[in-house]
């Protein structure tokens, strides 16, 4: 029996289908091994996660002189493991990016013959090296400063580290270690600037703080560590350390950092003014409350009974220039925000002083914050308990506010501020009075700034002063060369950029040091982004645009904002009942202070006798039963995060799947309609 012509039609048709379908694969096949072999890849992320920024870009076209790049990979499948190789590739991919990146230029250079000729030379030239034991290759990763880590999958040996150089100039990655690609971008494109340029500009740091490490003032306490923000400040920059006493600071100073003065002197703070007055850059941190003074306390001999000694004051202030500047600051209240408070420690213990700055706190709309090169990529900063600002700066400043407290705002004193002090933020809470309109916690200033001492140095002799004809005589036989008069306006415009919280960079805030296994090397772990923050400010204080581009992509995270509004929706969905039972607790333990401030001399005969026995027992199982109210519907509160989180990981997981199958029964249909119709 043959086939009917619909039979064969089907098979026709089915044939063709197959066929399809097969070539279809084949070349989605060879597309994906074209793209692995050349490396080329499409970018589909939000922010440009893979690919090249602009700042790389332009540092790599103004390379001169030929870089080199050696990487050192232990390439065998025994001795790393899948997700080592994967990332191996990805360091591969973005080296021969970069190379591609980079442009070729014409060089004399002497050839086999011994005689100059042109070159086409690209400027980047990457060497992939396997360091197998007892080869020329390890030989070389050994001379480049590299050691042999531990692979964390199979517990082999191997080496995974870069070596840049140019001439006579070297830096060394160690160890790769498993960060974001954009981060190795910048620590590569750092790198290479470095040994192209050199360190051709100056940072002063004004400050009493041991930042550089070292001895710690006590000889039973192992040495201080620098601290990350100076370490990273010391790699691109060379550092010069000045007292808060000082009297000038030096012109070819680029920026000048001035962290906690809680110790400035007038003289200190004359001299940071005449710096500001000739076109200087400053960037000032300031604190009502540093949090971390005591820890610097800790290692120094201290007095039994006594509060920690040997740290600094927790207060600082610039009070001088900040008058003239029109920047109102309060050095002995710390700003509390209920929108941006944290939970420290564990879930429910709530501080509002200890801040979380998502992108809303960059502003909205046209503001700077959103805007300036500084902040712009900012997702994730933390303060504790900062100060803020208020600027009516006279004319001829303006002023950028570029991070900004939610309107949901109060300055509130030191005491209560502090998360440690028992029940300090239940009292900022239940006495809160938002201020409606938010405040600056980074501010900066730019233009030409006015003198804080409009009558001179403050340690010179007032000019009515006389001097003795001995002083007159010794002043004539000196030959030292004559003070030059102080300043009384700016001569060129001048940057301050004004960060009211020094925990901003403080270690314990912002860096993890993770221990490389089978190394002596550390690999910082930053926390949030408040050292991205500084070092885009002293970029652009300096006049390097490039690097702040770079590293803004480097900071790129998406905090889970979310789950963080979900609980405080949770928590103010019982805050009524808690304050009720928080209240009736207190009034509880009012009562029992009454009964005993009612009895007579002896109070030990009072608390023994039957009535105040009774009474005690009857006020303390009240007590206990609010507590136990109180635990019970903390608990409901956390169970109402739960819920709502749980329902959006599941409509997320599933969501996806649902709408996937719905297009495919969709488009099923409509095929199954369409052959129909024919």
């Amino acid at each position: 029996m043959s086939d009917t012509p619909s039979t064969s039609h089907q098979r026709s048709r089915s044939a063709v289908a197959l066929t399809s379908l097969l070539v279809v694969f084949a070349i989605a096949v060879l597309i994906n091994i074209l793209v692995g072999a050349f490396g080329w890849r499409f970018d589909l992320t939000e922010y440009k996660t893979y690919t090249l920024s602009e700042g790389t870009k332009n540092i790599l076209q103004e390379l001169e002189t030929p870089v080199t790049i050696r990487y050192y990979v232990t390439d065998d499948n025994k001795v790393m493991g899948p997700s080592e190789r994967a990332r191996a590739r990805r360091v591969e991919d973005l080296l021969r990016e970069l190379s591609r990146a980079a442009p070729t230029r014409e060089l004399e250079l002497v050839n086999e013959a011994g005689e100059f000729e042109e070159q086409k030379v690209r400027m980047l030239k990457v060497e992939k090296l396997n360091p197998e034991p007892n080869t020329d290759a390890e030989d070389a990763a050994l001379l480049d400063g590299l050691q042999a880590g531990v692979s964390g999958e199979t517990n082999y040996e191997l080496f995974f580290g870069l070596a840049i150089e140019c001439i006579d100039s070297k830096e060394t990655i160690p160890f790769i270690p498993g960060r974001p690609e954009t981060t190795l971008e910048y620590d590569l494109i750092r790198a290479i600037s470095n040994v192209h340029g050199g360190k051709n500009k100056k940072i002063g740091i004004m400050t009493s703080l041991s930042v550089s490490g070292g001895f710690s003032g006590n000889f039973q306490a192992p040495p201080q560590t620098a601290w990350m923000f100076y370490e990273q400040l010391s790699r691109d920059y060379e550092i010069e350390f000045l007292p808060v006493s000082a009297k000038e600071v030096a012109e070819d100073i680029t920026t000048l950092i001035v962290l906690h003065p809680h110790d400035i002197s007038v003289e200190g703070q004359f001299a940071i003014d005449q710096y500001l007055l000739k076109g200087g850059n400053v960037l000032a941190f300031v604190d009502p409350n540093f949090f971390y003074a005591r820890a610097l306390a800790q290692g120094q001999p201290q007095m039994p009974g006594m509060p920690p000694q040997g740290g600094p004051n927790p207060t600082s202030n610039l009070a001088e220039l900040f008058r003239a500047w029109g920047v109102n600051y309060d050095s002995t209240r710390v700003l509390a925000d209920l929108d941006f408070g944290s939970e420290i420690i564990r879930r429910g213990n709530f501080s509002p002083t200890f801040l979380t700055l998502d992108r809303s706190a960059l502003g909205s709309g046209d503001d700077p914050g959103l805007n300036d090169s500084m902040t712009r990529m900012l997702n994730h900063l933390n303060m504790l308990t900062p100060g803020a600002f208020e600027v009516n700066a006279p004319e001829g400043i303006e002023v950028d506010h570029l991070l900004l407290s939610s309107e949901n705002n109060q300055l509130v004193g030191s005491f209560d501020a502090d998360p440690t002090q028992e029940g300090g933020g239940d009292r900022i809470r239940e006495n809160f009075e938002a201020h409606g309109t938010p405040r600056a916690l980074v501010t900066r200033l730019s233009g030409n700034f006015p003198t804080a001492f409009p009558d001179g140095d403050p340690a010179a002799p007032p000019a009515d002063e006389t001097t003795s004809e001995e002083d007159e005589e010794d002043a004539k036989e000196s030959k030292a060369e004559p003070v030059p008069e102080a300043l009384k306006e700016s001569i060129a415009p001048g940057r301050v950029v004004l960060i009211a919280d020094t925990d901003f960079i403080y270690d314990a805030n912002v860096v993890r040091r993770n221990q490389i296994p089978g190394l002596g090397i550390v690999i910082p772990e930053l926390l949030n982004e408040n050292l991205v923050l500084v070092q885009n400010a002293v970029e652009q204080l300096s006049g390097d645009p490039d690097l702040i581009n770079v590293r803004s992509r480097a900071s790129i995270r998406r905090p889970f904002t979310r789950q963080s509004e979900w609980y405080r929706e949770a928590e103010q969905k019982y805050a009524d009942a808690l304050a009720s039972f928080g209240a009736q607790r207190e009034e509880v333990a009012s009562r029992l202070g009454v009964i005993l401030s009612q009895t007579p001399d002896n109070l030990d005969e009072a608390l023994l006798s039957p009535e105040v026995q009774a009474e005690m027992k009857t006020l303390q199982e009240q007590e206990a039963e609010f507590r136990k109210k109180e635990r019970d519907l903390q608990k409901e509160v956390t169970r109402e995060f739960r819920r709502k989180l749980a329902t959006y990981k599941f409509g997320n997981t599933l969501l996806m799947p649902v709408l996937i199958i719905a297009f495919g029964i969709g488009l099923a249909i409509f095929h199954r309609a369409k052959v129909a119709a024919r």
